[in-house]
């Protein structure tokens, strides 16, 4: 059984790359024309697409074994709600701080570090609940 030290780890190598996938397919966007908003629209579902599957298979392994389709439902509700969170601390910082307000990265990375907590905690507890090797009753 992975430590949970080690789960975290690889649940931010995981968070990387989804990093990776979300870049590189908008930037591939804009270069095909695309507006950078729209092309978010294409490039965040494919890098929680990506994420949740590494996760799947990398992270959080024992959940391999449960239906893929409400794990990766379960996975998109907690993104979004991390994603949620990452905007309100972000917008809270900018607005409070006149310094957060000129260095916008500073408050980036609080809010990406607050946010990836509340991300790995609704993924190890919900979306790749330990228990969901049970057969699926529902939610």
């Amino acid at each position: 059984m992975m430590g949970e030290g080690a789960r975290i780890l690889r649940f931010g190598l995981v968070g990387a790359l989804g990093f990776v996938v979300d870049a590189g397919v908008l930037q591939l966007l804009v270069w095909q024309g695309w507006n950078p908003v729209a092309g978010r629209a294409v490039s965040i579902p494919l890098a929680v697409l990506a994420t949740w599957a590494l996760n799947r298979g990398f992270t959080f392994r024992e959940a391999r074994g449960a239906p893929a389709l409400p794990s990766l439902l379960r996975y998109a509700g907690v993104s979004a709600a991390g994603a949620a969170v990452n905007f309100g601390v972000y917008s809270a910082l900018v607005l409070a701080s006149a310094v957060f307000g000129a260095h916008p990265v500073l408050p980036l990375a609080v809010a990406s570090g607050i946010a990836m907590l509340v991300n790995y905690l609704g993924s190890r507890h919900f979306a790749f609940r330990a228990g969901s090797r049970r057969p699926h009753q529902g939610w």
